[in-house]
């Protein structure tokens, strides 16, 4: 169900032919089975035009140099560098092609021709993935790291970076990551409204000063600002709220309207350890081809800590190569607050905080519990429970308090290059908003 290989046409024919005369273990086929995949729905994270990974595509990270905890920003003309790590669940190494997209701020392409962008060639390989070791299911592990000798990047912006699939041609997946000039000086600030929700909860306002470079001429035209809570780059909110009364400098700030919610949650997933000492787990069933694992029952109103000890968008998959994959039963009791035929949904850093039908959660009448399985890598990772209605994510109807949490908030400066008419990215910010 899980382990879908969409590349298992890489195989050669006399491989195919030899694995079914060798009699192939009949429990390793069937948890290979392949299965079409299912249209998700808008997430929380992908932005337009990003195509999320199919399954089996897994454990994708893509972060600065550093640190995975770094988010995918990198200064123009810099010597730094962003990794992008992944797995692919499948029996034979593969190999893929990589270009990149350069877009304005609302995601669509510039329009730029690829001279102005990049200096070098856009289409780059990964090849000699790294095999697990010990345990299935196989999969391989791919590290690729850009900008290279290879090709630099010459303007600042969004950025997509797309991954297909060497023989067939077929886009997998593709992530969005970002490139300042680091112009100008940009401080910002976050005030917190008590008791300003609809339903009572706190809301977090965004204040910014930004001191602009003498190249912009006409400020009030040509910046702009926005800001993207805890790396959810789908759901970046404008700043309106300008003033020019100082020459040289531009003040800005959401309005309330605009605020983000200061009571937005994550539940933690520690499985570095895959074993009943982990406190998280309540049942491990190691004897498996596919290790499974049910945790213990999370209750509303009980879920999450206040305190966001580290953040990533992706997550922190192991990537040593004895890293283990399992089914994960996840379960949920709402006391009987939510009704048994309510549309609950499980989304996190190990799906890229997408809603999909096999992430639904199904009521067990006879525990009076919401449950489903997801295929997750040992590491650490952070997950929430949503609600679909009417086709939109309610990402905070089941929120554990209308208090306040840790949210971390990056502020974007644009400057619309009056010559070339795209969005060059000027200065970001980061800032952590500590309950």
């Amino acid at each position: 169900m899980y382990l879908k290989v969409l590349s298992v046409f890489k195989l050669p024919f006399y491989l195919i032919v030899l694995c079914v005369f060798i009699s192939c273990s009949t429990a390793i086929s069937s948890t290979l089975q392949t299965k079409p995949e299912v249209k998700q729905t808008p997430s929380l994270l992908l932005v337009p035009n990003q195509l999320t990974a199919p399954q089996s595509i897994r454990s994708v990270q893509l972060f600065r140099t550093g640190s995975v905890e770094n988010p995918p920003i990198i200064e123009l003309g810099s010597s730094q560098r962003l990794v992008l790590e992944f797995d692919e669940l499948a029996l034979v190494s593969g190999q893929f092609r990589v270009q990149f997209s350069h877009h304005n701020k609302n995601w669509n392409q510039s329009g730029l021709p690829d001279p102005w962008i990049y200096e070098g060639n856009n289409e780059l390989y990964i090849r000699g993935g790294e095999k697990n070791q010990e345990f299935k299911p196989d999969y391989f592990h791919y590290k690729f790291e850009f900008p290279s000798r290879d090709l630099k990047f010459k303007v600042s912006g969004h950025y997509l970076i797309h991954v297909y699939d060497y023989q067939s041609g077929i886009e997998l997946f593709s992530l969005p990551f970002f490139i300042t000039e680091n112009e100008g000086e940009l401080s910002t600030k976050v005030e917190t409204l008590f008791n300003q929700g609809s339903d009572g909860s706190a809301r977090d306002q965004l204040f910014g000063k930004y001191l602009y470079p003498e190249f912009v001429e006409f400020p009030q035209f040509d910046l702009s600002y926005s800001f993207v809570q805890n790396r959810f780059w789908k759901k970046n909110r404008s700043a309106e709220q300008t003033s020019f009364t100082t020459k040289g400098n531009t003040e800005f700030h959401l309005s309330r309207n605009q605020s983000f919610p200061s009571n937005f949650d994550f539940t933690t997933l520690d499985l570095s350890e895959l074993s009943l000492q982990n406190p998280k787990i309540y049942n491990y069933e190691p004897a498996q081809i596919l290790p499974r694992i049910t945790l213990k029952d999370d209750y509303l109103n009980f879920l999450s800590d206040p305190k966001l000890i580290s953040n990533s968008e992706l997550g922190f998959p192991k990537n040593n190569r004895s890293a283990r994959y399992a089914e994960v039963s996840f379960r949920l009791n709402t006391g009987g607050r939510i009704p048994e035929f309510e549309s609950v949904y499980l989304i996190g850093s190990f799906n890229q905080w997408s809603i999909s039908e096999r992430d639904k959660l199904n009521f067990n009448s006879d525990l009076g519990i919401f449950e489903t399985k997801a295929l997750v890598k040992e590491g650490k990772y952070f997950y929430k429970y949503v609600t679909l209605e009417n086709g939109s994510i309610n990402d905070l109807r089941l929120s554990d308090s209308l208090t306040k949490r840790d949210q971390e908030y990056i502020g974007f400066v644009y400057y619309r290059d009056p010559q070339l008419q795209y969005d060059r990215i000027l200065k970001t910010s980061i800032i952590n908003s500590f309950y």
